[in-house]
């Protein structure tokens, strides 16, 4: 059997391989994205109980890339956020008014991004989109990397990117570690509606036991992120829908109305990792195949769509070049352009989660310092803002909304 020639084979079509697809395809790159699963179902409600927080510069990327306007419509801007250290009436308030240029981020649900990102691929001419299938040997040649799939069909390309997230084959199979470390939580997300409108607001409040967050979604409806102990976790998993809306109750408080949980509830582990190197022959990883993090502040998904803007100028500008996309010295400039980034806010989020899920007095008081301080500085208050809205320090291009 002939083999099929690529620029790039993608192996994972979550939301990052997606759009990192649609990246490449739009400037000229020909791209296989092989998915293990059908993608089908993953569309369906009942698919992933999550949503996404999309930050600014993100967000501006997913517009230049016209993909915004498949899923904006779904949608929900993000105008303030509430931070509180667990029931102390000293909060952190961030507005959009702050810095004046438009919401904080934007809420999407998973189900939707995938369904807009599904219809953008099937659309692209420089796509093929290999599903169900998975990648089962990788071979090299001078200047290729031969794969040959479950199915037998085999593909050559000049590089092979893992966007399969934190558990990837491929990862260990081209001899990656990683270094985990384990926060003894486990999240349970869920999707609430109530009574009173959030009014475009995000809450989150840190707990000794973990975080709780509650992010804005369309139609009073927000969606939770409750954090535990597993043991704990465990037990409101097990509850009657009717018990775990009377616990939930507790922990949310009245402020938004009756609050009632709709449809399934998920769990997750949580845990962080990061990539001992990004790089093998021919190969890359990108979003959470290179970096998992604690979703204390909602940047796992946020780093991931980074990477797309960094990797997708890399190789575009190489292609335009007539460089070696696969080779070491192009790879190099996205090695040297995300992995620091990424290791720093990986560590950073870990840091937060280790000072917040802490009861020890002193650091109560720190955390109750810090926030007034954070508050009662508008330098600091912006600084923050800008780190968390993407749009600090050496940007690709796509994060300024320009095109490649």
């Amino acid at each position: 059997m002939k083999s099929e020639q690529f620029d790039v084979v993608i192996s994972g079509g979550g939301v990052v391989g997606m759009t990192l697809a649609c990246a490449l395809a739009q400037n000229g790159l020909s791209v296989a994205l092989v998915e293990y699963s059908d993608l089908a179902p993953s569309l369906n409600e009942e698919f992933d109980g999550r949503s996404y927080a999309i930050s600014y510069a993100p967000y501006v990327m997913m517009k230049t890339l016209g993909l915004w306007d498949r899923i904006g419509h779904q949608a929900q801007p993000i105008n303030e956020i509430h931070i509180t250290d667990g029931h102390s009436p000293l909060f952190l308030h961030f507005d959009e008014q702050d810095l004046g240029d438009g919401p904080l981020g934007q809420m999407v649900e998973v189900r939707h991004l995938r369904s807009g990102l599904f219809d953008a691929l099937a659309e692209e001419k420089n796509i093929t989109l290999i599903s169900p299938d998975h990648i089962t040997d990788v071979t090299h040649s001078p200047g290729a990397a031969h794969l040959t799939l479950n199915s037998g069909r085999t593909l050559s390309c000049a590089l092979v990117i893992s966007a399969e997230g934190r558990q990837s084959p491929l990862r260990e199979r081209m001899g990656i570690k990683v270094q985990n470390w384990d926060y003894n939580q486990t999240a349970i997300v869920t999707t609430v509606q109530h009574e009173i409108d959030h009014a475009g607001t995000a809450y989150e409040r840190f707990y000794p036991s973990g975080p709780f967050a509650i992010l804005p979604l369309r139609d009073k409806r927000s969606s939770i992120v409750w954090c535990e102990p597993p043991e704990l976790a465990k037990s409101l998993m097990s509850l009657s829908d009717a018990a775990f809306d009377a616990e939930l109750a507790k922990k949310f408080g009245d402020f938004l109305g009756e609050v009632t949980h709709m449809g399934r509830r998920w769990s997750y582990p949580l845990s962080s990792q990061l990539a001992d190197d990004y790089l093998a022959e021919r190969f890359c990883l990108i979003g959470d195949a290179a970096h998992g993090i604690h979703p204390i502040a909602g940047q796992g998904f946020n780093l991931g769509l980074r990477d797309i803007a960094a990797l997708a100028e890399v190789l575009v500008d190489a292609k335009r070049l007539g460089g070696d996309l696969g080779s070491e010295f192009t790879l190099e400039r996205y090695v040297r352009w995300r992995r620091t980034d990424n290791n720093i806010l990986a560590l950073g989020m870990d840091g937060l989660t280790r000072f917040f899920s802490n009861d020890i007095a002193p650091l109560r008081l720190a955390r109750q310092v810090g926030l007034s301080l954070v508050g009662e500085l508008p330098p600091l208050k912006k600084f923050f803002m800008r780190h968390a809205r993407g749009t600090v320090g050496k940007l690709p291009k796509l994060l300024k909304g320009e095109k490649l």
